[in-house]
Formats: C-alpha cells, structure tokens, sequence
C-alpha cells in the first residue's frame, strides 16, 4: 500500500505539468539560440498585434530576454523557478463580453522552461488566454 502511494506521489506533479496547457486559447514550445529574434502576430478583428522576443545572456540561472509587443519594450530576466519564471503582457482590453470583475482581459505568458548549456539554446513556452477573441500565427526565428 504505501510503495502504491509513493509512485502515485512521484507521478502527480508529471500529472499536473501536463494540465497545465489547458484552458490555455494557445500554446507552443521554442527554442532559441542566442540573439534569434522570434516574431509571433497576434490578430485582434482588423488589427494585428506584434510581438518580438529573444534572449542575450544566460548567467548564474537567469535569462535576460528582450521583448518587444507593438510599441512597448521590456527587458525580464526569468529564472526556471516557480513564479520566476513568468512574464506577463496584458495583450489588449477586455472584450464587452467580459464586464464581471473577476475576469481579466487578453494576456500571454512567456516562460522559461529549460536551457540546454552545450547547444546553447533556451526552451521558451509562449501561453496565450484570449477568451477565442483572437487568432494567432508566427515566423520561425532569423
């Protein structure tokens, strides 16, 4: 009984990280070598929305990334520990649908989920919440 109750310990969190995509409008995995620019358009009805990401420096754990989403530029540094490794961009206004106070508008999250130090690459997972008000499309990395 309690070897049954061990594996199912040690199988929960592989349970939970696979949830995790869900509910999620969008979801996908990148890998970027350094200073690759990753290009992704986020539509919204008639307009599109740009967003840019590449990372700079990988040292003592931390990611320094640069982020570019239409006209606002950020600079986060994301390490692969819980609640370190998020970051948040409100992507436009809450669609006349959503007035109740609970309910947030658009939002993506980019987190950082691995770096490989031999090919020298990050593994980024891009996380977008629209409420199905948008469409998404992306250009590989340069």
């Amino acid at each position: 009984m309690s070897r049954r109750f061990f594996a199912l310990l040690l199988l929960l969190p592989l349970f939970l990280m696979g949830s995790q995509r869900e509910g999620w409008d969008y979801s996908d995995t990148f890998v970027l070598k350094k200073d690759q620019v990753q290009h992704i358009l986020i539509r919204e009805k008639s307009k599109i929305h740009k967003l840019a990401f590449s990372w700079t420096l990988y040292a003592n754990g931390g990611l320094v990334m640069h982020v570019s989403y239409d006209d606002r530029k950020f600079q986060p540094l994301l390490y692969t520990k819980y609640r370190l490794e998020s970051f948040r961009i409100d992507l436009f206004s809450k669609p006349d649908t959503m007035s109740g106070k609970g309910e947030s508008s658009p939002y993506l999250l980019l987190q950082f989920k691995a770096f490989d130090s031999e090919k020298k690459e990050a593994w980024l997972d891009l996380l977008l919440k629209g409420y199905g008000k948008n469409e998404i499309s992306y250009v590989r990395g340069r």
